[in-house]
């Protein structure tokens, strides 16, 4: 009897099914991830943009005190309580607004350099007065900062929350809305 040279036909068969499992892998992988970098062209998933500009606010502005007032597409903040007083500055004001056309969230605050060369801008506000209108008037007189804190949005709105200086920034993108809170930090007390 010679020796054989040649596979048999389970060796064959099972050398097929071996490749066959791991091309059918191969195929699996590549189709899932061209599907997933297709339908993920940019990074857009809503919460993850409300988080990220919550953040960056919270990183511009600390102290971030109460909401004074709101609109559809606009909120205006108490940031800090920098002057020695117990009323609102226009040094301390921000306003959160949404850029439709370009599809941002924008943080805009009084420009430092413009209240250095005239400290005649440092407006004190009573309780009752129209943050908007002041927010608009500074914006007018060129005298704001502004700062993205999130872009790529399809859409982005205000609505009044349940608590009084709360308010619900709603923020969409790419097909899906997420919204979050924006209220200021409660200080905790220390037990007694």
């Amino acid at each position: 009897m010679k020796p054989r040279r040649a596979f048999t036909l389970i060796e064959v068969t099972l050398a097929v099914a071996l490749l066959g499992v791991v091309g059918t892998g191969i195929m699996t992988f590549l189709s899932a991830f061209a599907s997933g970098s297709q339908s993920r062209v940019r990074v857009s998933d809503p919460a993850l943009e409300a988080t990220l500009a919550m953040r960056r606010l919270n990183a511009i502005a600390p102290d971030f005190r109460t909401v004074l007032a709101a609109n559809k597409t606009c909120a205006v903040l108490w940031l800090s309580d920098r002057v020695p007083s117990r009323t609102v500055h226009l040094s301390e004001l921000g306003c959160l607004r949404v850029d439709t056309k370009h599809g941002e969230l924008l943080l805009d605050t009084i420009d430092e350099s413009a209240l250095i060369a005239d400290r005649a801008l440092e407006t004190e506000f009573a309780a009752g007065d129209d943050f908007l209108g002041a927010i608009a008037s500074a914006r007018t007189a060129g005298l704001l900062r502004t700062r993205v804190l999130a872009e790529g949005l399809d859409c982005a709105s205000f609505s009044a929350a349940s608590a009084r200086s709360c308010v619900v920034l709603e923020v969409g993108a790419a097909g899906a809305t997420s919204g979050v809170v924006l209220s200021p930090a409660r200080p905790e007390e220390p037990l007694r």
